[in-house]
């Protein structure tokens, strides 16, 4: 009584047989590689990033918190619009999205502490990013930065390096097999 009801649940029904399934298409491995844009990647990459973090300072300055994990969130972004605008396949496309994201973390929290180094010195905006030398970056580092920030954009990267490689269906991923085999 049970074995006749499993049928009906969809997709618990008969497995397909290799006769059944759809056969292989032709892809030509050559129009994958050629779809490879390592500056669609690099573009996507700091688009993400800018967008993200003045979101993160957005949302900071709403709700009057500093959200530490928004930088593993713009992680995310940042793979997923180096995948879209790179479409890349080889080791190139997760090195650009970690080094985005890992910058992108401590770009966002640098803007994150505008709005206090203003509010501290009663100046303005375009005054203290005018003022901005290679010391107030080192204090920056030194004495905002903290190892759970690092940590942050660890994470961040590692989540941004995953999401940046491009998804193959399996025409395509037999494609690029075939074409190393002799």
């Amino acid at each position: 009584m049970i074995a006749r009801n499993v049928s009906r649940i969809p997709g618990l029904g008969k497995k397909k047989s290799r006769k059944e399934r759809e056969p292989l298409r032709r892809i030509d491995p050559r129009l994958l590689i050629r779809e490879q844009s390592i500056a669609g990647a690099v573009a996507g990459g700091v688009v993400a990033v800018i967008v993200l973090s003045f979101a993160w300072s957005l949302f900071t300055g709403v709700f009057g918190r500093v959200f530490p994990w928004f930088s593993i969130i713009q992680g995310l972004f940042v793979g997923l619009a180096v995948r879209r605008f790179g479409r890349g396949l080889d080791w190139r496309y997760p090195l650009i999205a970690g080094t985005s994201a890992w910058l992108g973390a401590f770009f966002g929290n640098l803007l994150l502490a505008i709005p206090v180094t203003t509010r501290e010195l009663d100046a303005s905006v375009y005054e203290v990013v005018t003022g901005l030398t290679w010391w107030s970056f080192t204090t920056f580092f030194d004495e905002i930065i903290t190892v759970v920030d690092y940590i942050y954009a660890f994470v961040a990267a590692a989540v941004a390096m995953f999401y940046s490689k491009r998804r193959l269906n399996r025409h395509e991923e037999f494609a690029l097999r075939a074409r190393h085999e002799p």
